[in-house]
């Protein structure tokens, strides 16, 4: 019998962690669904003006890293990115312990690409659908996003740039 002394702890603790929800209260489910699309405009403008600051009071630091690296990519390249977001659908949401948050996104963005040194139009995809999950952490009491994943995208024509017609003289 003292062999099985760890059975009743174990049984316990498993019966608890089966009641635990990952469903959110409808407070945690209004903050995060706020911070989710003030989060999106953000990176979007972040993007935009190739500026992380306006990320900075939204994300953890690594993921403003790794957006800044991102940025400085385009840059290298003679690329800026102009994306709007067209729509957000938070198809799922995920609350772990009160403290973890995974938001299920369907994301559509009017995104253009132009020249870093002339602002000209290199391409422009006006209708690009992406589904990502974005993971955030509740930190004192304020969430905090951790990371954005793109899992899969759907474009209309790719950075379309339509070639003018030859003027009749």
């Amino acid at each position: 019998m003292r062999g099985r002394a760890w059975l009743l702890p174990l049984a316990l603790s498993l019966t608890l962690a089966a009641c635990e929800t990952d469903k959110p209260t409808p407070e945690e489910r209004e903050a995060i669904t706020s911070l989710t699309r003030a989060f999106l405009l953000s990176l979007a403008r972040s993007y935009s003006e190739m500026d992380v600051k306006y990320l900075e009071p939204l994300a953890a630091p690594r993921y403003v890293n790794e957006t800044y690296d991102a940025i400085m990519t385009l840059r290298a390249n003679g690329d800026r990115l102009e994306p709007v977001l067209v729509n957000l659908e938070i198809t799922d949401l995920k609350v772990l312990r009160h403290a973890n948050a995974y938001v299920f996104c369907t994301e559509t963005w009017d995104t253009r690409r132009l020249d870093v040194a002339s602002g000209q139009l290199k391409g422009h995809d006006p209708h690009s659908v992406l589904h990502s999950v974005i993971q955030m952490k509740l930190v004192e009491k304020r969430w905090v996003v951790l990371y954005r994943e793109v899992e899969e995208t759907a474009t209309g024509p790719r950075f379309l740039v339509r070639t003018p017609k030859a003027q009749k003289p």
